[in-house]
């Protein structure tokens, strides 16, 4: 008699099959024969107790104990057990797969052959989607590097890395059950991937690599049997690289309060369960370890799908199938009457799956004291100068802040902790650093505080050009004159429209003063030079530079030369003696860059000859100069305190900066307030797309939907709602329209660099994806999208989540593809921004309107040439004609939300 399905008296049922469920017994002398010569039956030879592995956790519950008194029912020992129990899985659920742990179920029919399969695959690509969503600064990467702990037979680190193998450069696959490792080897083999699969035969609860090894540390269904789960969640930690995340799925104990505590533990005890939490538990033991944001997504609903289709097939078997020996029979008669108790202790709370999912935190030292207060938002930063803070005594830094007092020599360098790779600079300068100690020892340098730096270097030095170029110093003290004033009175000075500027360096602060100078006088001369490999065409071209090869030649021209270039071995000096003499002696010099750079020597030499008529130096060598040099008593020589960035402004954002390098660098998210300002300009931007697509008659009513990417999700048009009257607080992260859903998670996952969508029914481009041809390039405004267009074919309302692949791999197919004509549907449209996907998208349709009317009128077709195409694509996405460059600003001035 089998055993009552809500019973757990008759037979002590372990929750995963692992050895105590036999597949020997359902390979009897008659089913043998279905197996390779390599998984033949053998002789017992050891008893030696199993060491949990994955295929404990990912197996399909199953009995513990044999039927009493069936010989039959005896388990053989099987040479190769794991290739058994795959061979079971295919033989009951009609699945050729190597996945053999629970499934996701979005959208997949349960009915389909294969389909066990496919939802185990699913929740694959859904824990690495999810992990890549809490990496984001890793998404547009190639050497993504991650461990699969516990991983099997190696199937879903197979799968990910020839799926994803533009991003993951590697996956280590560890593991202790020998055969299923020699199972992943041959597969990584057979499919040319093992320089990309290393499989290691260790314990996760011995991690056998150093620390700070991996962007993500990832399992499924392995960790239920572990002896102890803070050792396996630490030795996570340990090996995940700063920042790096830590995503698994497991079964855990149910939290239903209505359960008693002795009734889980005698569920744990039966079913070998040593380490027995729920998921709030699970979330405190990662958080012991150090793990930050740590967060459970329940799947249960998923799990219970799973066991439905497992009791479905066991129960079709043994109504249906093939006739099995007798002790086949009771082996599934028993499985069946498992996967119903299993089904029951779901509904009543006895256990939980689904998926774990945290970041390790970055630890970063203040060397210096900040000139305002460092204030800390971010929780996945943590200050190791606060002791408090710390996870353990001794925790090293991953980032250090100096400031350009501290000298950062390659002694000092060096001597820095091995787990440092940022270094944070509180300077507009870097000659404090050694940056080829820094790159030898892989330690990246950013600068804080930069944009406010080079604005304020730059209004600065558009004074000093003025003020130089009308004498106006010299002019301080002059008594006004009480009689014979005129208009000719002291009118030596020139105008910034009649000057020649010469510019040494084309960075930053160069390229901004150059922009302030033409919106104040644009058709000043500006000469520039730099080394001839580091010559800018495109910004000679949008800035009327004139590029001059010699340094010599770039002095004789100007009336002001600006060295604004930084300071190393190559520029020490470089306004020497020499280019000193090449300089009108109406000219002058303006030093805001690094005193080094300009000989000192040889400009008071200059001075005091007066070969140039002045020098405003905001910094010198030495600096301070000593009290008795000869440069103070110049009365053409004005020295300031390097005083370009002494502003308030400044001092804060070069504190407040600090935190959001750190975010942008490690993919940490960004604080709450810079995360509101974020999502308040895309509601803003979004609102404008909608409004604009009713305005110019694009809408379609309450359908079609726009979004754009923000943290881990997008914001997405509401639904219900007329477009015209759509504001920023509409915008939902979760659309009501599931073929909305469908068609813009596809694209983002197929291109992690696209950073808004938008999918219209348009008239013009809905008849175009109704022809045989398709959309046509035959003008200029169609350059934009000329070998940018891919297409995808109408397979009815994009209603079921199976389609996500198919639109994905159709915009895979076009590289650099901007839209997807979607045949007898309608178009998809996307770009880096709202503004490029919007703008994008109305030129689509114009385009597309204009292709209908050159087919109706019924004239020869005249195209374009294929060369000219290609030039004016090219041209289409220059920085000042990029979709949305011009236009955005103008379009945004048509919408009012008043």
């Amino acid at each position: 008699m089998a055993p009552n399905p809500n019973s757990e008296d008759a037979t002590n049922d372990v929750i995963c099959i692992a050895d105590q469920f036999h597949f020997s017994s359902f390979y009897s002398s008659t089913n043998l024969a279905g197996l390779e010569d390599d998984d033949s039956v053998s002789t017992p030879t050891s008893t030696t107790p199993h060491r949990p592995s994955r295929s404990d956790s990912m197996s399909i519950i199953g009995p513990e104990e044999q039927v009493n008194g069936d010989a039959r029912l005896k388990p053989h020992t099987i040479a190769n057990p794991d290739r058994v129990k795959l061979k079971f899985y295919s033989n009951v659920l009609g699945d050729n797969s190597t996945f053999i742990h629970y499934g996701k179920w979005d959208g997949l029919d349960q009915d389909q052959p294969g389909a066990y399969g496919r939802a185990s695959e699913a929740m694959t690509d859904y824990m690495y989607n999810l992990s890549m969503s809490l990496l984001p600064h890793r998404m547009d990467s190639n050497d993504v590097n991650y461990i699969d702990l516990g991983s099997g037979t190696g199937a879903s680190a197979i799968h990910l890395v020839q799926k994803h193998s533009a991003t993951i450069s590697k996956a280590t696959c560890l593991n202790l059950c020998k055969e299923q490792n020699d199972m992943a080897i041959d597969t990584a083999a057979e499919m040319d991937m093992t320089d990309r699969i290393d499989v290691v035969e260790a314990s996760f609860e011995e991690i056998p690599f150093k620390e700070n090894q991996y962007d993500l540390a990832f399992s499924q269904d392995a960790f239920i049997h572990a002896l102890t789960k803070k050792k396996v969640y630490a030795e996570a930690y340990r090996v995940t690289k700063p920042g790096g995340a830590f995503v698994f799925c497991d079964l855990m104990c149910g939290d239903n309060p209505d359960l008693t505590v002795q009734e889980l533990a005698q569920f744990a005890e039966r079913n070998r369960i040593n380490d027995w939490l729920n998921p709030s538990q699970v979330i405190k033991t990662c958080e012991e370890v150090g793990f930050k944001d740590v967060k459970f997504i329940n799947l249960t609903t998923d799990l219970r799908i799973s066991f439905q289709l497992m009791l479905k097939k066991v129960t079709f078997v043994l109504e249906h199938g093939d006739s099995h020996p007798n002790s086949s029979r009771v082996l599934l008669m028993n499985y069946r009457d498992s996967i119903c108790r299993r089904i029951t202790q779901i509904e009543r709370g006895v256990f939980k799956w689904g998926v774990i999912h945290a970041r390790k935190p970055v630890f970063m030292e203040l060397t210096v004291k900040t000139p305002v207060p460092f204030v800390k938002t971010n929780h996945l930063i943590i200050d190791v100068n606060k002791v408090s803070q710390k996870v353990e005594e001794g925790q090293e830094a991953n980032v250090v802040v100096v400031d350009i007092l501290k000298k950062m020599s390659k002694e000092q360098i060096d001597a820095l902790p091995s787990t440092v790779e940022l270094l944070i600079t509180m300077s507009a300068g870097l000659d404090h650093i050694d940056l080829d100690a820094c790159k030898a020892k892989g330690i990246i340098v950013k600068q804080s505080g930069r944009d406010a730096i080079t604005n304020h270097v730059i209004q600065y030095t558009l004074c000093f050009i003025t003020l130089g170029l009308r004498d106006a110093f010299n002019q301080l003290g002059v008594a006004f004159p009480s009689k014979g004033w005129n208009l000719n009175w002291n009118c030596e000075g020139k105008s910034l429209t009649s000057c020649t500027i010469g510019i040494v360096g084309l960075g930053l602060i160069a390229k901004g003063l150059i922009a302030e100078i033409r919106k104040l006088a644009p058709d000043t001369r500006i000469i520039y030079t730099v080394p001839k490999q580091r010559r800018d065409f495109d910004v000679e071209s949008k800035l009327k530079l004139e590029y001059v090869a010699e340094l010599t030649d770039l002095a004789s021209q100007c009336d002001v030369l600006l060295p604004l270039c930084s300071l190393n071995k190559s520029t020490e000096h470089l306004i020497d003696k020499e280019i000193l003499g090449c300089l009108k002696p109406e000219a002058g010099i303006i030093n805001v860059s690094r005193g080094k750079v300009v000989d000192t020597d040889a400009l008071t030499e200059a001075l005091e000859n007066k070969s140039i008529r002045y020098a405003i130096l905001d910094c010198t060598y030495p600096e301070p100069l000593p009290a008795d040099h000869p440069l103070w008593k110049k009365d053409n020589c004005f020295i300031f305190p390097h005083y370009a960035t002494n502003t308030m402004d400044v001092r804060e954002k070069l504190v407040t900066d600090i935190q959001p390098i750190i975010e942008d660098y490690y993919g940490l998210g960004h604080s709450d307030a810079r995360q509101k300002a974020e999502e308040k300009i895309l509601r803003y931007d979004l609102a404008v797309a909608h409004r604009l697509t009713a305005k110019y008659n694009m809408d379609m009513l309450v359908w079609n939907h726009i979004s754009a990417r923000h943290r881990s999700g997008c914001l997405i048009t509401p639904g219900r709602k007329m477009w015209g009257s759509i504001v920023p607080e509409d915008m939902v992260f979760s659309s009501s329209n599931v073929t909305a859903d469908i068609i813009h998670e596809a694209i983002y996952s197929a291109r992690p660099d696209v950073k808004a969508v938008i999918h219209l029914h348009t008239p013009a481009a809905t008849a175009v994806s109704c022809l045989e041809e398709g959309f046509q390039p035959i003008t200029q405004d169609s350059a934009y999208f000329y070998g940018k267009v891919a297409t995808y074919e109408w397979d009815g309302v994009s209603d079921d989540a199976s389609e996500k692949p198919d639109i994905a791999n159709a915009i895979k197919s076009v590289a650099g593809c901007n839209t997807l004509l979607m045949y007898n549907h309608g178009f998809t449209c996307f770009g880096s921004s709202v503004k490029e996907a919007w703008v994008l998208a109305y030129y689509f349709e114009r385009c597309c309107e204009t292709q209908l009317r050159v087919m109706q009128c019924g004239g020869k077709l005249r195209r374009p040439k294929k060369m000219v195409m290609e030039k004016a694509a090219e041209a289409s996405y220059l920085p000042e004609f990029a979709p949305g460059a011009q236009e955005w600003e103008a379009l945004c001035g048509e919408i009012s939300f008043d």
